[in-house]
């Protein structure tokens, strides 16, 4: 009896290590709507500030890589691929990937950020598009950033369609830019840095972009209320570990303000405080690893 007994409790043990196995090599997929937050460069019918650009198509594998295939909103193509089986970079809000591709004149540079969300992910994208100054015709660049938030799908719908050539971009005429680069001096750090802000009566997580020409450690916050798209702006002081922050949303009429706090061995910041009204605020952003 006690034999049968430690069987049942061995073939139990091996049967949750199956499937916990299984569990964890499992890809997953998501369906990522895009908004634009900003054109910086560049006029096309398509770039207009807070209209759906298109649908991200993504595919987390299970080796840390990546794949998103894109299909514009009023395109009837099947969607096509934008980065295929690329490392991912772990940060401390979630992950990133950089990509360049460059066929038949034309190149394209898209970073994603991808913010965790329990099982699912808030996005911003960054792409620059340029194609060369021919003969004829002039150069071509768009530039622009946008953002969104990411769904579960099954696989097979993350299958549908063939993948189209990046040629069939070149028919778009249009893309954006990746200005990631940090430069440190004595005295200086000049670069950007994505954030993730929560706001206690606001459904969705606030992402946004901090951009820092620092001398002391002081940089400025920018990003669009989820609400109604208007712009919130903000700046912050730091010291050694701590500093202050505060920001505006002037059409919302409400401003907030707190105190942060400096990691200065992997440069994340984090932000706790309140707003005008008494609502919590709260932010995170990743340091330059």
């Amino acid at each position: 009896m006690l034999v049968k007994f430690k069987m049942i409790i061995f073939c139990t043990l091996l049967m949750v290590i199956f499937l916990s196995t299984k569990t964890l090599a499992n890809n997953k997929y998501y369906k990522c709507p895009e908004k634009i937050s900003k054109v910086i460069r560049g006029q096309d019918s398509l770039l207009k500030e807070g209209s759906i650009l298109g649908i991200n198509y993504v595919k987390f594998h299970i080796n840390q890589s990546i794949t998103i295939k894109f299909k514009y909103t009023d395109s009837k193509e099947n969607p096509f691929e934008i980065i295929s089986n690329k490392k991912l970079k772990k940060n401390s809000l979630g992950y990133e990937v950089y990509n360049k591709l460059s066929k038949n004149d034309l190149t394209v540079e898209n970073t994603y950020n991808f913010v965790k969300l329990n099982d699912n992910y808030a996005f911003t994208r960054n792409e620059n598009w340029w194609s060369p100054k021919l003969e004829n015709q002039p150069q071509k660049n768009y530039e622009y950033e946008s953002s969104g938030r990411c769904v579960k799908i099954k696989k097979n719908e993350f299958n549908v369609g063939k993948i189209t050539q990046i040629a069939k971009i070149a028919k778009k005429e249009k893309k954006k830019i990746i200005q990631k680069k940090i430069i440190k001096n004595e005295n200086q750090i000049i670069g950007k840095r994505t954030f993730a802000l929560s706001w206690e009566g606001v459904d969705e997580l606030i992402i946004g972009q901090l951009t820092f020409e620092e001398k002391n450690l002081v940089g400025k916050l920018e990003f669009n209320h989820p609400e109604d798209e208007s712009k919130c702006i903000g700046t912050y002081a730091l010291s050694t570990t701590r500093g202050t922050w505060s920001l505006l949303c002037e059409k919302k009429n409400t401003n907030a303000s707190g105190i942060l706090k400096w990691n200065s061995k992997n440069g994340n910041v984090s932000g706790n405080g309140k707003d005008s009204k008494g609502k919590k605020v709260k932010f995170k952003v990743s340091g330059s690893n």
